[in-house]
């Protein structure tokens, strides 16, 4: 299967969207800001692949992406996921077999305030677009304001691949040290990237990694300085894979700080949790909360 997505602006002829578009949009790493402002009407279709060639249109979905004022979507996207799921799990009559008039009317708003209904014009258009007949089929395409990145030919994935297997060892073995061991860790390492000039900027890196980790776990230690208290709510499917629909954060002054912020938001957002929704909490250091934000989106 793949997926394509199309933008269809009030006046003028639907648009392509990237995936690397709108994947730089959901995580703030892109933008539009020619649409500052406005909401506009996307369509995310699904498709039935045979090797490289789209066979048909297994589904086709429609949502509205709202710009603030620098073209980004992320605010849109965080309201729309959380009235959307407020009025999926809203509270059923008391009896636990009727839903109420209410509850109905709140899914109603949200599916009308955040999603549309591909018609057959628009799938008719976009048809055109997957098998074009002749090149006014094409539709033009979408660009943000990131860089275009240079393509990653097959042999550069493949050493890419090899070269960074196992990666995630470092990371592990680093987080294993206790403070005096991560001092010693790092010290090694710069000695060794003196000693093999052809290796400096791997030691180098890993020397920088052990000393990230020394500063986290201090400052741990310590529980000074600047928190966070985060709660996540993350909706589970049948096959236990997560997705994080709700972040919610509150900055504190020392540690003891950021774990009674943190009860604070469990206990608001407790109404969020159900059969298959969690609500977890936990405390960060400054360092890890912006190194969270970097992974995975603001």
């Amino acid at each position: 299967m793949s997926s394509r997505h199309y933008l269809f602006p009030d006046d003028g002829e639907p648009l392509r969207l990237s995936k690397r578009l709108v994947e730089g949009l959901i995580f703030g790493k892109d933008a539009l800001p020619q649409y500052a402002g406005t909401r506009q009407k996307v369509a995310s279709i699904m498709l039935e692949m045979e090797g490289a060639k789209p066979q048909r249109i297994l589904s086709a979905q429609g949502a509205y992406f709202v710009f603030d004022a620098t073209g980004d979507i992320r605010r849109g996207l965080t309201r729309s996921a959380g009235d959307i799921l407020n009025a999926a799990y809203s509270p059923s009559e008391a009896n636990g077999t009727v839903v109420s008039l209410h509850s109905k009317l709140t899914k109603k708003r949200a599916e009308e305030e955040h999603r549309w209904t591909v018609g057959k014009n628009e799938l008719d258009r976009i048809a055109a677009d997957i098998w074009p007949k002749s090149s006014s089929d094409r539709l033009k395409s979408v660009q943000g304001v990131s860089a275009k990145r240079p393509p990653l030919t097959f042999d550069a994935r493949l050493a890419l691949d090899e070269a960074t297997g196992d990666l995630w060892k470092i990371a592990h073995a680093i987080d294993e040290l206790k403070e005096p061991s991560l001092k010693g860790f790092a010290y090694e390492a710069r000695t060794r990237g003196e000693a093999f000039p052809e290796h400096r900027h791997l030691y180098q890196a890993i020397a920088q990694m052990a000393d990230e980790r020394l500063e986290i776990v201090r400052r741990r230690r310590v529980g000074k300085g600047v928190w966070y208290a985060v709660v996540d709510v993350i909706m589970w499917d049948d096959n236990r894979v997560g997705t994080n629909v709700g972040r919610y954060h509150e900055e504190c002054s020392g540690k003891q700080a950021a774990v009674v912020a943190a009860r604070k938001l469990l206990a608001e957002h407790a109404g969020d949790f159900a059969e298959n929704i969690t609500v977890e909490a936990e405390v960060l250091t400054d360092l890890e909360w912006h190194e969270r934000l970097k992974s995975v989106g603001d």
